[in-house]
Parts: C-alpha cells; structure tokens; sequence
C-alpha cells in the first residue's frame, strides 16, 4: 500500500506551468440568461394573470353571475370597493344572500348563452 500513499501529494500539487481555466467572466455568459429566463416563465406570466383578475374584480357589477371560491354560484347584488365587499344572491325565490371579501370571488360567469358549433 505504499504507492497508494505516495500518491496522494501528486494529487494536490499544483500545475508548474501555470496553466490557467477559463476565466471568470467565461464562466458567467452563460449563467446571464437564466434570471431572464426565469422571469419571462415563471414571473410575467403570473403577473399578466394577476391584472386581467384585477380587471375582472373592478368590472364586476350587480347582476354579474359569479363563482366564489366555495363553489357558490349566485348573482351579484352590491360591490363595495371601499370594504372590499361583494352581497351575492343565491337563492332567487328565497332571497338569501351571502357577503364575501372580494378576493373570493373566483370568475364572473358569463351569462349569455352559447351558439352551437355548425356541424357542416
């Protein structure tokens, strides 16, 4: 086992000649697209996502049809801005109403109905 001893000083002896690795600056190039990458994939698309909700909430008006984030359908009654506030109807003939923080509400529900697809 003496030669598998003597051979470890070889292993941490530096090169004499001086050669030296790529540089620095030749490391980073191609580690400078990955901040933009991630922001064009994981960053932007969320954030487009956050102002078309955004626009939804402050175009919601009474009489929207509207998902919350329990499942319940119902129509819009009143929006409150100021507290943040939506009084959803749920029951037509019963008039029961529900009031939820904005934030719940999960998409307005378009109402009008759909045109079938022609079959030709």
């Amino acid at each position: 086992m003496p030669g598998l001893f003597s051979a470890i000083p070889l292993l941490f002896a530096e090169n004499a000649a001086g050669a030296q690795g790529p540089g620095l600056i030749n490391t980073l190039i191609p580690l400078l697209p990955i901040p933009l990458l991630f922001y064009l994939l994981i960053f932007r698309p969320r954030q487009l996502e956050e102002r078309k909700r955004n626009a939804m909430l402050n175009a919601m008006k009474p009489k929207d049809k509207v998902l919350t984030a329990g499942g319940i359908y119902g129509t819009v009654v009143s929006v409150d801005k100021e507290q943040d506030r939506v009084v959803v109807r749920v029951d037509d003939d019963k008039g029961i109403k529900f009031a939820f923080g904005r934030a719940y509400i999960i998409k307005v529900v378009d109402s009008s109905p759909e045109k079938p697809a022609d079959a030709s």
